[in-house]
């Protein structure tokens, strides 16, 4: 029954998330391994990997209606979140091949920088 109700959303959703899941991965993947950004925050998808794997569990995974497993997702999410917010903006902006906002005044209002040409004269 269920692979009957799975398959066709799995159809319906790939074209959909795939374009969106697949660059995320890989900038986790290059913050994982960046060493610009803090080892504390680096450690987390590692040991988040290894609390998933491991059997040692805050809530036990034989719980019915796989309440279990929940823990195991929401400590690999938290620890995605983590890494990707609270890594330096510009690092993660690299990783994701965004343009580094400026702080120039005629990249955010054109319409009040006037353009000009200056000489120096010299009064000697």
């Amino acid at each position: 029954m269920f692979h009957r109700l799975a398959f066709p959303l799995i159809f319906f959703l790939a074209p959909r998330l795939l374009p969106k899941v697949i660059p995320f991965a890989r900038l986790v993947w290059r913050l994982t391994f960046d060493k610009r950004v803090s080892i504390f925050l680096r450690a987390l998808i590692p040991l988040s990997v290894i609390y998933v794997i491991s059997p040692i569990d805050l809530i036990k995974d034989r719980l019915p209606y796989g309440i279990g497993r929940f823990d195991d997702l929401i400590i690999l999410g938290l620890a995605i979140l983590f890494l990707t917010k609270l890594a330096p903006p510009h690092i993660v902006d690299e990783h994701m091949g965004r343009a580094p906002e400026s702080n120039r005044p005629e990249d955010k209002n054109p319409d009040k920088v006037v353009d000009g040409s200056s000489r120096l004269i010299d009064d000697e």
